[in-house]
């Protein structure tokens, strides 16, 4: 496919495809009320550890100064802010959501920022060229799309060859003690409380609790076309990390 200029990039409004479904058009619900509490939520309930992880993964990129690099399920944004300093003045991050009440705090937060393109979009048809970015990522979103394998593929779809797609998210089979007991109970009670939407944050817990593990998810990624496809947990296993390169 040729190339797209930033502002046909920005302007691509399509109307999400997973919203046509029964989980996507609730789970779209959900974030749309809960948007405005989300990332003092996230730090509340991850006790703040959710920012170490989220650098960290964003690292696993390995992008190149004056990068383009794509957030999948970007939500309000707050992934953006580790990948600027790695793409440089001269890079683009692209951040990709079918929440309109979190990209419109996500677009609140970029307004001053020119290399920040935000777009309403389906994470299942992603709008944007073979080979277009340098580097994919989503962070706690793959446990919320319709088709793992299909958002994997498009994410893989994308990306240049030699780039590298990575996906951060929560994990089923925790070793922490106590943390499946944290999950199901404590956290929509915390949810509940800050939010005001504990039906939200029970959601949350269930999509943990049936996602997949951290060896399918590798499996996954080598499935969607990935190679180097790592994948190791972090906090005792209660979050997971998988990255995986597209051959050149």
């Amino acid at each position: 496919m040729g190339m797209m200029s930033k502002h046909s990039l920005s302007s691509v409004l399509p109307n999400p495809r997973q919203a046509e479904t029964g989980k996507a058009a609730q789970v779209q619900d959900m974030f749309n009320r809960i948007a405005g509490t989300y990332d003092n939520l996230n730090t509340c309930i991850s006790m703040g550890f959710h920012k170490r992880w989220k650098k960290m993964a964003c690292e696993k990129l390995q992008l190149p100064p004056g990068g383009r690099a794509l957030d999948v399920c970007t939500g309000t944004g707050d992934l953006i802010d580790y990948l600027l300093p790695l793409v440089g003045p001269d890079g683009e991050v692209c951040g990709l959501d079918f929440s309109e009440n979190m990209l419109n705090i996500a677009r609140q937060r970029f307004a001053w920022q020119p290399h920040v393109q935000l777009v309403q979009g389906d994470a299942l048809s992603l709008p944007y060229p073979d080979d277009w970015f340098d580097g994919a990522i989503i962070s706690f979103g793959l446990r919320n799309v319709t088709s793992i394998p299909q958002a994997l593929a498009e994410m893989h779809r994308v990306i240049k060859p030699g780039g590298w797609m990575v996906n951060l998210d929560t994990c089923p089979t925790p070793k922490l003690p106590g943390m499946n007991f944290y999950f199901s109970k404590i956290m929509p009670v915390i949810g509940g409380m800050l939010a005001k939407d504990p039906q939200a944050y029970q959601y949350l817990s269930e999509s943990t609790r049936h996602f997949l593990t951290p060896a399918q998810l590798k499996t996954e990624f080598e499935q969607s076309g990935c190679i180097h496809v790592s994948s190791h947990t972090l906090m005792l296993g209660s979050v997971s990390l998988q990255a995986g390169q597209k051959a050149y």
